[in-house]
């Protein structure tokens, strides 16, 4: 990768850390390979390296259909834990990128309403509108749909 190019990368991963860090409820530490961790409550909402290398993790219900639809890829370390890699090129990689996480943070919010960073997100989410923006395969709405129906 030349230096122009790693540098965009760069660039385009601390502009997606600083929206990530600003969502309701979001902690962020510092990774393993310099990057950073966010969290909501005690649950990992994904991970991001300013090489480029976005870890997203997602219960098995939205995981396999995220995958079998190519929005992101099973983590090649451990394919069996809900945990996806996604790779960021370019400016539509970010959009894609950005899309995995809030699906990620809208999931572990509906996942823990009864935790108060769950309620944090939760009072902050507009959980159509997120969905119309992100317009995620048609049964990852339907399975965060369902499971806000029965978190209420």
């Amino acid at each position: 990768m030349s230096s122009r190019t790693e540098s965009d990368t760069s660039l385009r991963m601390e502009t997606l850390v600083d929206e990530v860090s600003r969502w309701p409820g979001v902690t962020v530490t510092p990774g393993r390979s310099g990057g950073r961790v966010f969290s909501l409550g005690t649950r990992e909402v994904g991970a991001a390296t300013f090489g480029g290398r976005v870890a997203v993790t997602f219960g098995r219900v939205l995981h396999d259909p995220l995958v079998d639809a190519r929005w992101t890829t099973p983590d090649p370390v451990t394919p069996a834990s809900g945990r996806t890699v996604f790779r960021v090129h370019g400016d539509t990689d970010v959009e894609r990128a950005r899309a995995l996480l809030r699906l990620s943070y809208i999931y572990h919010a509906l996942a823990r309403p009864d935790t108060e960073a769950g309620q944090t997100a939760l009072a902050a989410l507009e959980l159509e509108s997120d969905l119309d923006h992100i317009s995620p395969p048609w049964v990852v709405r339907e399975r965060l749909t369902d499971l806000a129906a029965s978190s209420a």
